[in-house]
């Protein structure tokens, strides 16, 4: 890809090397976000943010849209956000309005919404604040103040209060470990359980600790 944005800008090896680091720190940037844009296989859309939330950024979107895909055309995820905040040299995106979608196997998994996310490209972590609200396909949710998602682990986590509705089993707690389809959980200091069905604390979810 260096050697493409390369050619888009009509630069060879040589003058990058004969102008320095201020020049290929540029092209760096130039590169995160041609890749923000285009993303491998994937489709974005977006318009320029005139008031900005957050100061500072690279670029900024409204109504922004990213679809992201395998190398065999399969869907992996489709992100929505109504405002997006890009720092290039710190590989970092600030999100207002957060609508995500994902799938497997090009069949939708789960849905998270909230009203502010930040993802750091360099450590795969995202954080969630706000009206935060997960549905998966087996009807599982979670809502939760704050949420973490690790995607190197593809775990959940959260240490504010959290209510998870699954098998029948309404629970309400603080402190949340999770995978990110809700399969297996831990609500740390659960408060309140109203069971209707299975009690995901004995069976489906790993052993409160």
């Amino acid at each position: 890809m260096y050697l493409r944005i390369l050619q888009l800008l009509k630069l060879d090896p040589e003058t990058v090397q004969k102008y320095g680091p201020g020049l290929g720190v540029g092209i760096g940037i130039l590169i995160l976000i041609f890749f923000f844009y285009s993303g491998g296989k994937s489709d974005a859309k977006y318009t320029r943010v005139e008031e900005e939330k957050e100061k500072g950024s690279t670029v900024s979107f409204k109504n922004f849209q990213k679809d992201q895909y395998d190398g065999n055309g399969t869907v992996l995820w489709k992100l929505k956000a109504q405002e997006a905040y890009l720092y290039a040299d710190e590989k970092r995106y600030v999100l207002y309005g957060i609508d995500f979608d994902q799938y497997e196997d090009g069949k939708f998994k789960s849905k998270l919404t909230g009203e502010k996310g930040e993802i750091n490209q360099s450590k795969k972590l995202m954080k969630l604040t706000g009206n935060i609200l997960l549905k998966t396909e087996e009807h599982r949710t979670l809502r939760a103040k704050s949420l973490d998602y690790n995607d190197e682990t593809k775990e959940l986590s959260s240490n504010e209060e959290v209510v998870i509705d699954a098998n029948g089993t309404h629970i309400r707690g603080i402190g949340l470990r999770a995978d990110k389809d809700l399969n297996k959980f831990t609500i740390l200091r659960p408060s309140a359980i109203t069971q209707g069905g299975a009690n995901p604390l004995n069976s489906s979810s790993p052993k409160n600790k």
